[in-house]
């Protein structure tokens, strides 16, 4: 399934690339690697394509979490801080990925089924939602001596 922001994501690639070629240093030269390498990488598991890197990516320890909501939330968050610091388009898309995640969080609370079928549940997840009666239990506590 394709969804909106991989089209987000090719730009998020072209504006730090636009942004290294206007002002050449070290340091917009690293920001600028790291967040089109995010972009990229990111772009791969949205796509799941091309197979080798993404059967690679769903197999190491840090590619089970990029599957989830909560991987791809802390990589995009952290891709917008980087390019809110890119100029004029960078804060354009930055802005336009905070839009984005926060969309597809509000669509994921109004269709949990279609937010459920693009992104994957982690460990974590999966058993707080399956054994949220008994965490709610955990936390309740009856007096039983003053019903004595």
């Amino acid at each position: 399934i394709i969804i909106p922001s991989d089209g987000g994501r090719q730009l998020n690639i072209a504006v730090p690339i636009h942004f290294a070629v206007m002002r050449p240093n070290y340091l917009h030269i690293l920001i600028v690697t790291l967040v089109s390498v995010m972009s990229l990488v990111m772009f791969c598991v949205a796509v799941e394509a091309p197979s080798p890197a993404v059967s690679r990516l769903e197999n190491s320890k840090v590619g089970e979490t990029l599957f989830t909501f909560r991987g791809r939330y802390m990589v995009d968050l952290l891709a917008a801080a980087f390019l809110f610091a890119m100029g004029f388009w960078g804060i354009i898309m930055g802005v336009a990925t905070l839009l984005l995640i926060f969309g597809i969080r509000f669509v994921g609370v109004k269709q949990p089924d279609a937010f459920n079928e693009i992104f994957r549940q982690s460990d974590i997840e999966s058993q707080s939602y399956g054994d949220s009666y008994t965490l709610d239990d955990t936390y309740n506590t009856y007096n039983t001596e003053m019903s004595k």
